[in-house]
């Protein structure tokens, strides 16, 4: 009995750690600079791991406000590669557009609006359209982010 209860916690410990992203703002990855954590949807602050602390909660292809699902709390929405404000899809209320990890400004994919890029492999987020090492802006550890929680980290961090 104690070998399964031991290995009932080890399969949980293991997909909570599968399902953390941890967003740095230095690439030596130091507890001090860490900006925020993205656990199972819930976008913390820091290093907090209470779901009551979340800035912002990422189910399905919305964003809420703090710790919440309900549709009084709708944010953004996320649609076709595009970020809209609210539950709106009209092209005057595009905040952003992801495509090919790149993040650009309301409804474009001209080089010139691209505000971020995002390199899966090395797990770092760039500011424009650059990959130069100097130009990295934030740092990212653990599970691989969708495009929504993308959107979501980064209004969490102050950058959209």
């Amino acid at each position: 009995m104690k070998k399964l209860f031991l290995l009932f916690l080890l399969a949980l410990s293991s997909h909570l750690m599968q399902a953390q992203t941890y967003v740095y703002t230095h690439e030596y990855f130091r507890f001090d600079s860490l900006k925020v954590t993205l656990l199972d949807g819930h976008v913390l602050p820091g290093h907090s791991i209470l779901w009551s602390e979340a800035l912002l909660t990422v189910s399905e292809s919305k964003i809420y406000d703090g710790f919440s699902t309900s549709f009084f709390d709708v944010l953004y929405t996320f649609e076709d590669g595009k970020l809209y404000a609210g539950e709106a899809s009209l092209l005057s209320d595009v905040v952003c557009t992801v495509k090919n990890g790149k993040v650009y400004r309301g409804d474009s994919t001209f080089p010139l609006d691209c505000l971020f890029t995002y390199q899966i492999s090395s797990g770092k987020l760039f500011e424009g359209d650059s990959t130069f090492p100097l130009d990295a802006k934030l740092f990212t550890q653990g599970a691989m982010m969708s495009s929504v929680e993308l959107c979501a980290v980064l209004l969490a961090a102050g950058m959209l």
